[in-house]
């Protein structure tokens, strides 16, 4: 028996803080690890940096758009084309994770080795 896949894209606007260098998204090339991204309290592993979030309004509306390929001989700057638009928004904030030790009872809080076999 054949079982038939259906895939939904969707696109969500993620605002990322804390102590990152300024290059790192291209070092890594945009490739990241998600777990939970419809729970309250998302996590994101982006190369060697870990991030918790959470679902905002935004302050206005997110406005996305993608880049057009230009035709051979144009002269002008980049096309873009309108893709959608959102109202809510995906803060989220570098986490420092410990290791958990044998004698800790966990506090409802994911560490390091909790994380990793997660994702």
């Amino acid at each position: 028996m054949e079982e038939e896949w259906e895939e939904e894209e969707q696109l969500v606007v993620m605002e990322l803080s804390g102590v990152i260098s300024n290059d790192f998204m291209s070092r890594c090339q945009g490739t990241c690890k998600i777990l939970d991204i419809d729970s309250d309290k998302p996590m994101m592993q982006v190369g060697q940096y870990v991030f918790a979030g959470e679902y905002e309004d935004a302050l206005g509306t997110c406005v996305l758009f993608n880049e057009v390929p230009q035709k051979e001989n144009a002269d002008s700057g980049p096309e873009i084309k309108y893709m959608c638009h959102t109202m809510k928004k995906l803060m989220m904030q570098r986490v420092f994770l410990t290791e958990k030790k044998e004698d800790e009872t966990s506090t409802g809080g994911l560490t390091q080795s909790d994380l990793f076999i997660c994702i």
